[in-house]
This record gives C-alpha cells, structure tokens and sequence, in this order.
C-alpha cells in the first residue's frame, strides 16, 4: 500500500510538470512562461499542502472513531499507536464489531423480555390454585345450610392453602434475591455439624409422621467456609424431597466426608429416585415432573438449593436409581473462593 501511494504521487508530479512544460511551451517569452511556471509550482504545492493537512485531519478523525469504538465496545487499549496505514480498515473493523455487540445486545433485551414473561406466567399459575382454593372453599363455608364440623374442615383447608401462599411468596422473594445479588453470605469457617443439625431440624416433624429415619454420619470437628444460615437452607431443600418422595418406614442418610479440596455432603434416600434425564430439570425454577405432579410443591427447593451452593463456590451432584433412591452430593470448598 505505501509503494502504491508512493508511485502514484510521483505519476501525479510527472503530469504536472509535464503539463507545465507543454502548456509553456505555447506561450512566447521568457517571463510569461517563468510566470506561468511559478504559478504552476505554488498551485502544486497548495494542492500538497492541502492532501497533507485533511490527511492529518482523516487521521485525527479516524484514531478517535476509532478510540470511541473501542470504549464503547469494551477494547479500549490506551497507548497502543495505531496503524496509520490501515486505518480505514480499522475502523470498519471497530464499527463492525459495534455492530455486532449491538446486534447481541438487543438479543439479549429480546430473550430477557421472553423470559420475564415466563417467569411471570410461571408465578401467575402458582399463585392462582391456591387463591382458587382459598376463593372456593370461603364460598362453601358462606352456605347456610352448612353444619359446623364442615365449616371446621374448610377452615383447615383454607389455612393449609394460607400456608401454602406464604411459602410460594418467601420461596420467590429468596430466589429472587439470589439472582439480583442481593444477598449477603457471610462466609466464614464453621462447623459443617451445627449446619447439618439446623437443617434436619427443620423436616425432623414431617420425618417423624411418616416414620422415616434420619441418620448422621458427621465428626463435630470438620469446619469449612460457609454461611451456616444458608448453606442449611440449601440442604434443608434436599432433604424436604427426600423426606416427600421417601415412602413411609424408609430412611435418609447424611454423611460428610472431608477432602483435600472439597468437603461433601451426601444426602442419601430410599424414596422412589429420579430418571437420569431428568437431572438437570429438576434444578430448574419451577420445574415438576409429571410423577410427582400431585405430591405437594412449587418447584423451587432445587432451584435456590443450587443457587446457594454455586455463590459459595460449591456445586452439587445427582445420582438416582428408579425404584431403589436419591443420591445428592453437594461440594463445599475447603478455602474461600
């Protein structure tokens, strides 16, 4: 490219001076051709004047296209000198990448609005059978003719879906609090015991009506970085499902097994497991299988356990026979992430 410009500068100061020679050679007398002459070299030297002044300006204007592009679109790299002889190049490059940015941007934008119309379907729909419930059985009790061992009875299922709402409310502002960033764990080294028995004792009443056995299998002196509230709400989740889908007489183990780079915790049921294609749905928000479809929850429990786990730096794995059990592993980390 500089050889071609070179060259084609050099043509252009060959054309002139032989258009000045041609054109004096027209005009008789000494100084009208040296007059003529000069007028030619200072209109030569103009027109270069003039091509190295707005190629200056070109430049200038092209390093803070360029400059500007490349703030906007995150690649601002100061002091980097750029090429002067592929500036026009650069520049598509930079508005092309622009392009692109904006073209992924409003993508985004578009599936953000896709999916905050589901998220809003998904809560609309769980919030409408109890409120229907609610509504229904409100109606039954304003009969007259109802007796008072009926009226007791309605009153028991509407506060059973009185319940049920408010947990829907709390487990939606927790998920939602996760995703925004909203929450505060305080990470700190604590006894992986004093979380276990937090979380146990939160689903040791429901355990203990379908006479399920809750088993323990954890030294009092293992200590990891964790948020003890939390961290047991994430294994209180798991073992809420385990203690549902765990028929009657059965049993859930829970054993914590140190390791060099990871402390696990294994939550272990004989309830009715979970199809491999299904491990990853389960996590999903919402998400219920049509097997448990009448057993009673939102979906949710799985997801924030999840959540929880990952902002600690752990994550959680799933194992599953049909038919025989349940096997969650979640993984925390022996250091602060």
């Amino acid at each position: 490219m500089k050889v071609f410009k070179s060259a084609l500068i050099a043509i252009n100061v060959l054309l002139l001076f032989a258009g000045c020679y041609i054109f004096m050679a027209q005009i008789p007398g000494e100084k009208g051709r040296a007059a003529l002459f000069a007028a030619f070299i200072c209109s030569g030297i103009l027109n270069i004047g003039y091509y190295a002044y707005f190629r200056m300006r070109f430049v200038a204007f092209s390093e803070e296209v360029c400059r500007n592009a490349e703030r906007m679109t995150g690649h601002d790299k100061e002091g980097v000198q750029l090429n002067k002889e592929t500036l026009t190049s650069k520049m598509v490059m930079e508005l092309e990448k622009m392009q692109e940015i904006a073209w992924n941007r409003l993508q985004e934008s578009e599936q953000g609005k896709v999916k905050l119309q589901q998220t809003i379907s998904e809560i609309s729909h769980q919030l409408k059978i109890p409120l229907s419930n609610i509504q229904m059985y409100h109606d039954m009790i304003s009969e007259p003719d109802i007796t008072a061992d009926e009226a007791k009875k309605f009153m028991g299922i509407i506060q059973k879906q009185l319940d049920k709402l408010e947990f829907l409310i709390d487990s939606l502002v927790k998920s939602s609090r996760l995703e925004s960033d909203m929450i505060k764990l305080n990470i700190e080294d604590n006894s992986i015991f004093h979380m276990v028995e937090y979380a146990v004792n939160g689903i040791v009443k429901k355990a203990d009506r379908k006479k399920i056995d809750i088993l323990v299998d954890c030294r009092p002196a293992i200590k990891v970085p964790h948020d003890v509230k939390w961290t047991a709400e994430a294994v209180g989740n798991i073992l809420d499902n385990a203690v549902k889908y765990t028929e009657e007489g059965g049993s859930i183990h829970i054993d914590v097994i140190p390791g060099e780079m990871y402390v696990e915790i294994k939550i272990q049921d004989t309830g009715r497991g979970i199809p491999a294609e299904y491990y990853n749905d389960i996590f999903k928000r919402f998400y219920r299988g049509a097997c448990v479809s009448k057993e009673e929850g939102l979906g949710l429990g799985l997801y924030i356990a999840r959540n929880i786990i990952t902002l600690e730096g752990g994550y959680i794995m799933l194992h599953s026979v049909p038919g025989k059990g349940t096997c969650f592993s979640i993984f925390l980390p022996n250091r602060k992430i």
